[in-house]
């Protein structure tokens, strides 16, 4: 039985969303406009279909995000109130007071930025789950509603024209080729009738009634006609209406949590919506359609010279205006794209589509692709929006809103960069190390092959020769790629000094940069260490460990140094110049992450070294003759045992100090015989 009702659940839910693309493909019908099959193919026409029906739904959203909706709001409230005030009657005093209340105006605008956002935001994923033809359906009853207020509008005219008559039979036309998409119920004859008899109505009430009965008679004309079409709205879409008022969307997607989990909701609702490509098709659409056909282009024309004419009559001053096309799309797209906060998040994914399309092609053409590199995209949108968000872009006057831009543009190059070292550093580690160990190799062969003949010596040194080609070709491109990044960064940190002002942004890219550059040279001074071991030119081969040791630590310090400083730096750019409780948060992560972590860290790893060291100086060092009548090699890192180096535990092994202190990092026991080498004194 509970699988049985597992089921039916699945089912209600999978019914209510079957709204994906693949399943309106496969309703649409076989002659659905076949004469665009000649330029484009069906698949792609539906899956542009499919995108443009639920654009327009994202730019009414956006609309709620814009200060023309706010300003809107508060006309609103303001007329409302200044007719409630020219009542002047009993009754609507107190609701004058609650208007004029400072706690009612601080309830709107807590609505205007959380509400309304939060309820529209949930009536959005229901009309984006709409299947292709309800979505159509929809925009047959928007359309036909139009329809209805144009004709009101027309017939209210008091002058007839021939062309108003050809209008109000086109809107006829398409009245009725929009109900004929729907399905028909008892009210269609009738609306068919009322809108042909429409553009008649004009002409009789025009030249039989007078204005005063005119007025009169169509405003009871359209109410009636507005009241039959809200009746055929009701008995056509009756199951839809009593599953929104009754809040089942909710109530089963609530339950589609509690089956699966979160993650699954939202990878679910991704995949039916596919809201990332729809986000950076709004935001295209929304620079190129707004400036064009809804709302005005903005320019930003700047005086270019001034003539001041003075005369016994008058004073003229003649001012000349710089405004071309290029500052006019320049200044438009700048304004319509960075508008409100959708629109950073739209423009977000977009950037994060872009970087995520050159990281892959750099990547690649490294030969340091990883799964990690599929996150890269993620992390970059992510950040960007964060950038552009704390910087109140969309409060910024017009011709300042491009310096946040360039500023979060620059310091997304330097993560790219970071991101690309993380995957680079331990590639070239790794082809170092095998250098290292194929040399080894080589020299052990070598040893080996002295008594043979020549033509094995031939054979081995063309081998060995054949195989450092393939290596030298191999990791030299990452030391190349290691030295080129090295080399951008400090041309670009120069760059940014010559062009701008000394500033605290300044200061915390340099400090970015110069963390970068330190961690370039960390690594390629580890390659080199472990080159020049591959070759036998390392002075004191036992003190490898120690100089990978200092390396480590004198960057890990500079890098503390520097979080401190960006720490400090990000803390008087929080007092003094832009407060936001983002930014202190974003402070706040960076103090715990890359300061006090890493602090524990480190204390942690000298500490650890320390006590190590203090517990391979209380075991005794082994003389020659017991290394010698031990006779083997340290089971660590199997090497010839010598006096000096070596000591004793008290399980008669014998050990190099250096390998037990590694060793002593993950136990305490021996590596042979796993008894404890160090046993604590207890009171």
């Amino acid at each position: 039985m509970d699988s049985d009702d597992d089921n039916e659940d699945i089912h209600v839910i999978d019914e209510f969303f079957s709204h994906s693309i693949g399943r309106d493909i496969e309703n649409e019908p076989k002659t659905y406009f076949k004469h665009f099959q000649r330029f484009i193919s069906r698949q792609t026409f539906i899956y542009i279909q499919y995108y443009l029906l639920r654009i327009p739904f994202l730019l009414v959203y956006d609309y709620l995000f814009t200060e023309q909706f706010s300003l809107l709001i508060q006309y609103f409230l303001q007329y409302s109130m200044k007719i409630i005030d020219q009542k002047n009657q009993l009754f609507f005093k107190p609701i004058s007071y609650v208007l004029h209340s400072y706690f009612f105006q601080i309830l709107i605008y807590l609505n205007l930025i959380f509400s309304i956002p939060i309820l529209g935001f949930i009536l959005l994923i229901v009309l984006l789950l709409c299947s292709n033809q309800r979505l159509v359906i929809f925009y047959s009853y928007i359309a036909t509603l139009l329809v209805i207020y144009f004709y009101y509008q027309i017939n209210r005219l008091t002058n007839f024209q021939i062309n108003i008559f050809i209008l109000q039979c086109l809107l006829s036309f398409i009245y009725i080729q929009m109900i004929n998409i729907r399905t028909h119920v008892y009210t269609y004859k009738i609306q068919k009738k009322l809108c042909q008899f429409a553009p008649w109505l004009f002409i009789i009430t025009h030249y039989l009634f007078s204005l005063k009965y005119s007025i009169y008679i169509i405003n009871i004309y359209y109410i009636l006609w507005t009241l039959i079409y809200l009746f055929e709205l009701y008995l056509s879409q009756q199951d839809i209406i009593t599953h929104l008022t009754r809040i089942s969307f909710l109530n089963e997607l609530m339950n589609f949590y509690e089956n699966f989990g979160i993650q699954t909701l939202i990878n679910y609702i991704q995949q039916q919506i596919d809201i990332i490509t729809l986000l950076k098709i709004f935001w295209l659409t929304k620079i190129i359609i707004l400036p064009l056909g809804i709302r005005t282009t903005h320019t930003n024309p700047f005086l270019t010279d001034t003539i001041i004419k003075n005369t016994t009559i008058d004073d003229n001053i003649t001012t000349n205006y710089n405004e071309t096309l290029t500052k006019t799309i320049y200044f438009t797209i700048l304004f319509y794209g960075t508008e409100t906060t959708f629109t950073l998040i739209s423009f977000a994914c977009l950037v994060s589509y872009a970087m995520k399309a050159i990281s892959h092609r750099l990547f690649r053409r490294l030969s340091l692709w990883s799964e990690d590199v599929e996150q890269i995209g993620t992390i970059i949108g992510i950040m960007f929006f964060l950038l552009l968000f704390q910087s109140n872009l969309t409060r910024l006057d017009l011709d300042r809103r491009h310096i946040p831009l360039l500023k979060a543009f620059s310091i997304i190059i330097i993560a790219l960069f970071h991101f690309l070292h993380t995957i680079l550093e331990p590639e070239l580690l790794k082809v170092a190390m095998q250098t290292m160990t194929i040399k080894m190799a080589f020299d052990q062969t070598d040893d080996y092959i002295e008594d043979d003949d020549e033509n094995n010596k031939i054979k081995s040194k063309l081998t060995l020769d054949f195989s450092r080609k393939i290596l030298r070709s191999f990791h030299h491109q990452h030391v190349y790629t290691c030295l080129s990044i090295l080399f951008f960064l400090i041309l670009y940190i120069i760059f940014l000094w010559k062009i701008t002002t000394f500033s605290t942004w300044l200061l915390a890219v340099t400090a970015f940069s110069l963390e970068l550059i330190v961690r370039l040279f960390a690594s390629l001074a580890q390659y080199t260490l472990y080159v020049i071991d591959a070759h036998n030119c390392l002075s004191n081969v036992d003190l490898f460990d120690e100089y990978i040791f200092r390396i480590k630590a004198i960057t890990s310090c500079c890098e503390f140094i520097l979080s401190i400083f960006l720490l400090c730096n990000g803390f008087y750019i929080l007092c003094f110049e832009a407060r936001g409780a983002l930014r202190a948060f974003m402070l706040a992560i960076h103090a715990h992450l890359n300061i006090i972590k890493n602090f524990r860290r480190g204390w942690q790893i000298l500490h650890n070294r320390k006590t190590a060291w203090n517990n391979v100086k209380q075991l005794p060092l082994a003389t020659d003759e017991q290394i010698r009548n031990y006779n083997d090699i340290c089971a660590i890192c199997h090497n010839i045992l010598t006096n000096g180096t070596t000591c004793i535990t008290p399980c008669l092994h014998l050990f190099h100090q250096k390998c037990l202190q590694k060793a002593f990092y993950a136990t305490q026991n021996c590596a042979l015989c796993l008894r404890p080498i160090i046993i604590e004194e207890k009171n």
